[in-house]
């Protein structure tokens, strides 16, 4: 249930292209992200865990945010409460929700608009067989600025889920969108894709957990070009039930704590050494049954299979890939190669007569024959493919860290390597507990005028994981800021360096650094 509303107010996120982008690297996230986010936090950790649903439902009927993501709601959408939740009554045991999305029609500082409808989501909830539905509907959302344009229509979301043990959902998702348009105003440049539609499934088992997901488009047109129906259904089998409780557990611990998006791989660990854990014995799978896509009339197809071995839960990715064991088979047919060569030739053939107008025409057809037959030529003598009923055909193999294209070794690259200090592969560096110690939040006036802002400290971690000789290597500027982070950072507990696994000594250092749009270090 909880994603199930995390998903209406997700197509909210849109609202990210309403603010100026950062010309830094790794800038902070606009203000409509911020918003989105802190608002689905709070709605979120409103609901209890495993309490029933229509109480869940009801906290959110009188829910007010935090001043703080009021204000960020109110400057991102000029509304504090852009959502409702409304109870409208009872029947055959089932308790009705609406929850709306407020209409917008916003234009930011810079001139860029944002224009969405009302986006309504009906729920009902049985609550003695812990279950919802639900069902919703977006008739429009636009976002424009000096250079580009994105439309939306008729979007649409639809499912039924049931809990189970360990606040695990199951059950259906279906989500639709008649069109999606995005046009660049300077190059004239045009991308519509027509009826995109997406489903899931998610089954339970015994013991284990299946997943099934479906991705499509009708048509993409774009330069003149069509391509029809790309298709994409997978399936994820065997899944072992107990990874899917590591999984929402964890999902939880992130929520709760905020942390941070560089730490979510180490929070997310538990949930992948349980998945891959009990992958060999259940014989967990990853199916693509189909992944396609059809251009003037021909299709191109890959279908396969990853499975995992024992040992997969290991923690280095070089024993991972060696207990991988997958099988693709891509299947394209000459009439498809022939129709792409053609096109790419008559466009060469319009370039070269725009920029010589006196040239010879050539022969388009021959030019397109000469192509396909140099690329097929090429495939097969390699070795790469191999030709079944009019269709180039590759049977790619992945198994014990070695790959192979129809039944020919490929050398994968290696990871450069770069050039570390002796015994680096038996140090590791000291590490700051992040939440041991807050750092104070950004001077008001540096917020205020949304300016940048960097200081570094230098410091050294003993063995004992004391934190000793710190320093300010580098000023903010700000001299009352920067006592301020020392007398925090003072406060840190730290994990000492290990060198061949014996607590050593390390000097460190720290930059606490500001792009515009930040609210906080």
């Amino acid at each position: 249930m909880r994603r199930a509303i995390a998903a209406s107010l997700l197509l909210a996120s849109f609202a990210c292209a309403a603010d100026d982008a950062p010309k830094r690297p790794r800038p902070a996230p606009p203000l409509g992200v911020q918003a989105f986010t802190a608002a689905a936090h709070e709605m979120q950790n409103a609901m209890v865990a495993g309490a029933d649903l229509t109480r869940n439902f009801d906290r959110l009927v009188d829910f007010q945010h935090t001043p703080e993501t009021a204000k960020l709601l109110a400057d991102a959408f000029g509304n504090e409460r852009p959502w409702s939740v409304e109870k409208r009554g009872s029947e055959q045991g089932k308790t009705s929700y609406r929850f709306l999305l407020a209409p917008l029609h916003t234009t930011t500082a810079a001139g860029n608009t944002l224009v969405w409808d009302a986006f309504p989501i009906d729920f009902r909830v049985d609550n003695a067989a812990k279950s919802v539905d639900y069902r919703g509907s977006w008739p429009s959302l636009s976002f424009e600025d000096k250079e580009a344009r994105v439309t939306l229509r008729d979007g649409s979301l639809s499912g039924k889920q049931r809990r189970g043990g360990g606040d695990v959902w199951y059950g259906t998702l279906r989500g639709d969108l008649a069109s999606m348009q995005f046009e660049h105003k300077t190059s004239n440049m045009s991308l519509l894709m027509r009826e995109l539609w997406i489903d899931g499934r998610v089954d339970e088992r015994p013991r284990t957990v299946d997943m099934h997901y479906g991705f499509g488009i009708k048509a993409i047109e774009i330069a003149g070009e069509r391509i029809d129906n790309f298709k994409m259904n997978t399936r994820f089998l065997n899944i072992e039930k107990a990874a899917m409780v590591a999984m929402r557990a964890a999902e939880k611990k992130m929520s709760a704590q905020k942390v941070a998006a560089s730490d979510n791989l180490n929070v997310m660990m538990p949930f992948f050494k349980q998945l891959m854990r009990g992958a060999a014995k259940n014989k967990t799978a990853l199916v693509i049954d189909e992944m396609s896509v059809g251009y003037h009339g021909h299709r191109a197809l890959l279908r396969g299979r990853v499975s995992f071995g024992p040992g997969a839960d290991r923690a280095d990715l070089e024993t991972l890939a060696k207990r991988i064991d997958a099988r693709f088979t891509v299947k394209v047919p000459l009439a498809l190669v022939r129709e792409v060569a053609t096109v790419v030739v008559r466009q060469q053939m319009a370039a070269a007569a725009k920029a010589q107008p006196q040239a010879q025409p050539q022969d388009a057809a021959a030019l397109a024959a000469s192509a396909t037959d140099a690329i097929v030529g090429k495939m097969l003598a390699n070795g790469y493919a191999r030709l079944e009923d009019d269709a180039l055909v590759s049977t790619i193999e992945f198994s014990k860290g070695v790959l192979r294209v129809n039944g020919k070794q490929v050398e994968l690259p290696k990871p450069p390597k770069a050039p570390v200090p002796a015994n680096a592969a038996s140090f590791m560096q000291s590490r700051r507990i992040a939440d041991s110690c807050t750092l104070p939040d950004y001077p008001a006036e540096v917020v205020a005028e949304d300016s940048a802002l960097a200081l570094t400290l230098d410091y050294v971690v003993g063995p004992d994981g004391a934190l000793r000789d710190m320093k300010l290597a580098q000023s903010s500027g700000l001299r009352d800021y920067d006592r301020a982070v020392m007398a925090a950072f003072a406060k840190c507990r730290f994990i000492p360096a290990l060198q061949d696994g014996k607590p050593v000594e390390h000097r460190a250092t720290y930059t606490l650094s500001r792009d515009a749009g930040s609210v906080r270090p």
